[in-house]
């Protein structure tokens, strides 16, 4: 019964449960993100699979994946 009146009055220990409940509630929020970007790296990976056979130039192809690259960075910056 101590333990239990001392976690009721202990301010560390609150503070700690809500930010643990903020926490679930931020990786709830940040699920569909990553989905999305899941996705959307699919689709780039395609079209540039799909384009570096048919440029036949190799600067052509480093540009997409320079693009690519900071397209990518940007995105993960954001968050």
């Amino acid at each position: 019964m101590a333990k239990e009146s001392i976690a009721k009055e202990n301010p560390v220990i609150d503070a700690l449960r809500k930010l643990k409940e903020e926490e679930a509630e931020l990786l709830l929020k940040l699920k569909p993100v990553q989905e999305a970007i899941g996705a959307l790296e699919k689709i780039v990976d395609k079209t540039t699979k799909k384009v570096k056979p048919a440029s036949g130039s190799k600067d052509g192809t480093g540009e997409n994946q320079g693009a690519e690259e900071n397209a990518l960075e940007s995105v993960t910056d954001a968050q």
